[in-house]
């Protein structure tokens, strides 16, 4: 089980072990539950509804490991970490826009696995 090199593939067949079906129907998971759910934190940032942020970052955490990108869940721990502390507007949407970077590129690389995987 080789992916992209932004997906962690060891990590992947330590979780799952050869089983590419239960790959697949994660990936297909988190592009249709999770990237919508990260998305629509911003709004909610944008409410100032700190607590709801904070929550929402919390749901989604673990979903970003369960796809093999487990570097992406201490910076999601951190905002979510940062939403609970009465923070600073700008700056926790500074935070969010800059790994919202990140999490595009992994979207973007799990879209491209999925479709690989589809075609097989």
């Amino acid at each position: 089980m080789y992916f992209n090199p932004l997906i962690n593939s060891q990590y992947l067949e330590e979780i799952y072990g050869d089983d590419i079906l239960i790959v697949q129907i994660m990936f297909e998971s988190f592009l249709e539950d999770i990237i919508p759910t990260w998305e629509k934190i911003l709004d909610v940032i944008n409410t100032k509804d700190f607590k709801q942020v904070s929550e929402m970052t919390h749901q989604v955490k673990p979903s970003f490991s369960m796809v093999g990108l487990p570097f992406l869940h201490p910076k999601i721990q951190e905002l979510e970490l940062y939403a609970k502390e009465m923070p600073d507007f700008e700056t926790l949407l500074s935070k969010y826009q800059s790994l919202s970077i990140e999490v595009k590129q992994a979207q973007l690389v799990i879209e491209e696995e999925l479709k690989k995987l589809n075609e097989r």
